[in-house]
This record gives C-alpha cells, structure tokens and sequence, in this order.
C-alpha cells in the first residue's frame, strides 16, 4: 500500500517542503501592503472580491491587498492579515487520498509548529470550496497562525490567517475560509 507522503509529497523533499512553508509564512507575514485585487461586495458576502490565479475569496473592504503571482495577502495592520498561497504538488491530489492526506498534514504542521517555537493548539477537518480540507492553529509566541490546506489537482492552496492573540481572531479569518472558490 502506498503512503499519502510518496504518492503527492515525496519523503525526500519533505523538509524542503516545511522550509518552503515556514518561508511562505514569513514572506506573508513581510508582504507590503498597497495595490491590488478587488472588485466590491455582490451583497451577499460583505468584504470585497479578492482574486488570484486559480482563487478567489473575500476579505474586509478596508484592509489592504497585496498580489503576487502566487499569493494574495490581505492585511489590516503589520501583523493581521489573511493570504492564500498556491503551492505545487508532485503528483495530482484526488478526494480519495483524503484520509492518507490528514496524517501527512497533521505531521507537517507539528514541525513547522516546532520551527516556529510554537504548538499546534486546534486541528479540524471543515468544508471549504466544498472539498473536506485540514485546517491547523499554531500558537507561537504572541500570535497565532491559522492555516487551511486545500488540495486540488497538482496545487495546494494554503489559507493562513494571523492574529495577535490578545487581539482575539478577526472576523476575516472564517470569512477566508467561507468564501474561498476555485475560478
């Protein structure tokens, strides 16, 4: 039988795949905020429409967006934000992996949990794009990282939300997830 881990990330790549991530997080967590992606509210979600190659969700009307070719990053301030970052994946992903995926991704976000000197305090499995996908907390330090995995074909789309947490989580942050879409 074949593990989750060499059919979509291969065993050999796997730390490059946690330091990929972990620089992902940290270029979020730089990205500069001017520019880009919106169009208004349709009414029946409010935020306006943020799009990306293959993405699109919707995030307050008065936070601030970046674009990147990969990457949309949406913050309010120098350290709350929400993005999604489109990833490869080695080989193409189908529903059917899901259980095999949940392991792989439970063990993925206690390293970068590890790296971030911090701990995985909430792992769920939710609906979003109507696809069942894994979702993780990582608190480290004073903020918290929420981050949403969504696989699709040979890309994955992580959803990260950030907050501190004296702040408590925006309201961004189930809106992400709500209202992410394939286009």
């Amino acid at each position: 039988m074949e593990r989750f881990g060499t059919r979509v990330y291969p065993e050999h790549n796997h730390r490059k795949r946690v330091i990929l991530l972990c620089a992902t997080l940290a270029s979020v967590t730089l990205a500069a905020g001017c520019g880009g992606g919106g169009g208004g509210s349709t009414g029946r979600e409010p935020g306006r429409l943020i799009t990306g190659r293959g993405f699109e969700f919707r995030a307050p009307s008065d936070w601030v967006a970046t674009m990147a070719p990969r990457a949309a990053v949406v913050k309010r301030d120098a350290v709350t934000l929400v993005s999604v970052t489109v990833l490869p994946l080695v080989k193409p992903y189908r529903t059917q992996l899901f259980p095999r995926v949940v392991g792989e991704l439970d063990r993925l976000a206690g390293e970068l949990a590890g790296r971030l000197q911090g701990r995985v305090t909430e792992r769920r499995t939710i609906i979003a794009a109507g696809e069942r996908v894994r979702q993780y907390e990582i608190a480290h330090g004073e903020f918290v990282d929420r981050l949403t995995f969504v696989l699709r074909g040979k890309q994955e789309f992580l959803l990260t939300c950030r907050w501190r947490k004296q702040d408590g989580e925006p309201a961004a942050c189930p809106q992400l997830a709500s209202s992410f879409r394939f286009r």
